[in-house]
């Protein structure tokens, strides 16, 4: 006996004028540019129908299935399945993009399921046309208020001799694994969201690897500080950075962890970033490997405010022995001096004596030179700032030096800007750190060569770069590392203090000096000056 709606069912098609021996005429309500639309619509609840679909169509292989996907007025959106039974429907003029509704189609499983919002089932004559009394019917509707409040319905087609009371329960089966299915998916869409914002905006670089070290994430400070891009890395493996891969090799191979490992990652020759390195595995609800998690916390700040501290302490304790010093050796140094000018006078007119009293009076005035730097190197005297046009100072230094570098067979090539560039500075400071910068780009080049002076405005045209560059050669990073140091020097007679005492008048200038060099190439040295005028 069929159920009370589908009896009224077939009353209202024979109301309408629908006659059970002729062939339907199913109305098109979709087609071209509508349905595709549609079915981007639905298209993330057909891609699970279609995944659960497959796996029914192979439990019940040799059964002729064709399942039917509609949106919520019956349109058809996709079938697939059995190609026999595709056939059969197709030359009926049941297609995708037709309307499976009471009013065109008659009494059918789809459009009941709709209306009742209830699981149905049309077996051979509960059908309304004569045609589909050979065939099997069973709709399942869904209502997806989680996912886009979508609506629609699921049925499977097939022969009334294949017929099962199964059929629809494993339907509403089907219907309702999709719904779970589709949940959990969005649960993880949400979750991987979170997870990418919270990896992309973290103020660390972030790093993940699957089990075999390739790379699945990559952030943009990780870019930052490795200098390498996403499009570059991902999928790549990561044994390949030479700084931490054998690290993360030992993560995956040996669960190890790592914490606070000091690594300095150089993105140009006088750019740097220190990082402390941290890196544990990652185990999934089984502890098993799944892979490595890697995180760079910036230091280069603290490092180089450290690097500061023990600068200034290692000035201000040179400061407090050189006041000492300087006192002690000043006094008899003066009275020493004073003494040989008078022995020079009364031994002007005897050659050979006169000689060697002058030359121990100009090793006298060569150790009071060195006192003097000495002095100004552990607390330069603060500045007596004056407008100064930068480019003349340059040019009046370069003039200076003109016969030193003529004698060494070099030559001082200034690249200034045609711009007047004024800056409040103490020239005479200035020039002394142009000289000393000068003379070691000189002495760096024995066999003689080209001192470029180059400058530009930086920083939104908030700084001034002076740069002094050579072709000399070179320095090691260790050597660099220790440049600006007192007494440091790489020069066979030199004592390290020219550059200290360029240090300390370039901070006083609350500018700062930066040193970029490679072995058999040369070396620059950038002063960067702030564009202080006098107010």
């Amino acid at each position: 006996m069929e159920p009370e709606f589908v009896t009224k069912s077939k009353i209202r098609c024979i109301e309408r004028g629908l006659v059970p021996y002729s062939l339907p005429a199913p109305g098109i309500a979709l087609t071209g540019i509508k349905l595709a639309q549609r079915r981007i619509k639905y298209s993330e609840v057909l891609s699970v129908i279609r995944f659960f679909g497959e796996k029914i169509l192979q439990l019940l292989e040799g059964v002729p299935l064709l399942i039917l996907f509609t949106d919520d007025e019956a349109n058809v959106l996709e079938m697939f399945g059995d190609e026999t039974m595709k056939e059969i429907i197709e030359r009926l003029g049941i297609l995708e993009g037709i309307r499976l509704n009471e009013e065109s189609m008659g009494t059918n499983a789809v459009a009941l399921a709709l209306q009742q919002q209830s699981p149905v089932q049309t077996v051979g004559e509960e059908h309304f046309h004569e045609f589909l009394h050979g065939s099997a019917c069973y709709c399942v509707p869904f209502h997806f208020p989680e996912i886009s409040n979508l609506s629609g319905s699921v049925a499977i087609m097939t022969s009334k001799e294949h017929h099962s009371m199964f059929q629809l329960a494993i339907l509403a089966n089907m219907v309702d694994s999709a719904f779970r299915e589709l949940l959990l998916r969005r649960t993880n869409k949400t979750q991987h969201l979170l997870n990418s914002i919270m990896i992309s905006t973290v103020k660390n670089g972030v790093i993940l690897t699957d089990k075999f070290g390739n790379i699945t994430q990559f952030n943009h400070f990780a870019e930052k500080i490795t200098n390498r891009t996403r499009e570059e890395v991902i999928g790549g493996t990561i044994f390949s950075f030479e700084q931490f891969g054998n690290l993360i090799y030992d993560v995956l191979k040996n669960g190890a962890s790592f914490e606070d490992v000091e690594l300095t990652f150089t993105s140009s020759l006088d750019h740097r970033i220190v990082c402390l390195f941290d890196a544990i595995p990652i185990f999934d609800e089984h502890e098993d490997l799944v892979g490595a998690y890697a995180q760079f916390r910036d230091i280069t700040d603290r490092y180089e405010l450290e690097k500061q501290i023990i600068t200034s302490e290692k000035f201000s304790a040179i400061g407090r022995m050189a006041a000492g010093l300087a006192h002690e050796i000043r006094n008899p140094l003066t009275s020493i001096t004073g003494f040989i000018q008078l022995l020079k006078q009364r031994l002007v007119h005897q050659e050979h004596e006169y000689r060697y009293i002058d030359l121990i009076y100009q090793e006298l005035l060569h150790v009071n030179k060195l006192v003097s730097d000495f002095v100004l190197m552990a607390k330069p005297s603060s500045p007596d700032r004056k407008q100064c046009v930068i480019q003349q100072l340059i040019l009046d230094t370069v003039q200076f030096m003109e016969s030193q570098a003529i004698l060494n067979n070099t030559i001082i090539l200034p690249q200034l800007m045609p711009e007047a560039v004024e800056l409040f500075i103490d020239p005479a400071q200035m020039k002394q750190v142009l000289v000393n910068l000068i003379q070691n780009a000189i002495d760096a080049m024995p066999k003689g060569g080209i001192v470029r002076i180059d400058m530009k405005l930086c920083e939104e045209r908030q700084k001034l770069k002076i740069s002094i560059s050579d072709e000399g050669t070179g320095m090691s990073d260790q050597e660099m590392k220790q440049i600006l140091n007192p007494f440091f020097t790489t020069k066979e007679n030199g004592l390290g203090l020219g550059l200290s005492v360029s240090y300390r008048i370039i901070e006083n200038h609350k500018g700062d000096i930066a040193v970029s060099s490679q072995k058999g190439v040369g070396t620059t040295f950038d002063i960067l000056l702030p564009m202080t005028v006098k107010s």
